[in-house]
């Protein structure tokens, strides 16, 4: 099977390179078109109307409380129960796409966009399941890919996703601002990789 001529082109790339071609795919693939959208459809301000301008300091103190909750989580889960250790050798590629990039990325599009266009057709809790199902759907190919596809485990790591988007879902309309989520997101990332 003949591969895409960018796929192809990733493969040669080794660290920086690759990881910044890809980080660049991302925000292409995923970003740039939410911009679009915003501006030219909704005819708004994308950096208001996605909550990235907005009640920064009510964000910024969100993202203080729930990532303290984050991490006292993982630290008497990881380290008192199961006994994991922490690794903090984090490749260039991990920090920049999995860690920094995914959570603003997929903030931008799940709650910034998706949640707040549902919002304006139904009520919150329903908008929000809406979201939180599709949230765990962007996930499979992820999985997929890295061989974690396999039941009954998966179903763990379904309702975690599903769970996280109606967190994230929560807090961005308590917050007011897109800045609460997209830094608990990428904190969570960071506790994954650190601990898993």
């Amino acid at each position: 099977m003949r591969e895409f001529w960018f796929i192809q082109y990733l493969d040669l790339l080794d660290g920086v390179p690759r990881a910044i071609v890809s980080a660049v795919m991302k925000i292409s693939i995923w970003v740039i078109p939410v911009f679009i959208v915003v501006k030219m459809v909704e005819q708004k301000n994308p950096l208001s109307y996605l909550g990235l301008r907005d009640n920064i300091g009510n964000g910024l103190k969100w993202a203080a409380g729930g990532s303290f909750i984050l991490i006292l989580y993982f630290l008497v889960i990881n380290l008192l129960v199961f006994k994991n250790n922490m690794d903090f050798q984090i490749g260039f590629n991990e920090l920049l796409n999995t860690i920094l990039l995914v959570g603003l990325i997929e903030e931008i599009v799940f709650r910034g966009f998706i949640l707040r266009k549902l919002l304006d057709s139904f009520r919150f809790w329903v908008a929000n399941v809406v979201t939180a199902f599709l949230f765990v759907s962007i996930h499979f190919p992820i999985w997929i890919y890295k061989g974690l596809f396999v039941f009954p485990s998966v179903l763990g790591f379904i309702v975690t996703a599903f769970v996280l988007g109606i967190l994230f879902g929560i807090i961005y309309k308590k917050s007011g601002s897109l800045w609460s989520v997209v830094i608990i997101h990428s904190m969570y990332n960071f506790l994954v990789s650190i601990f898993y």
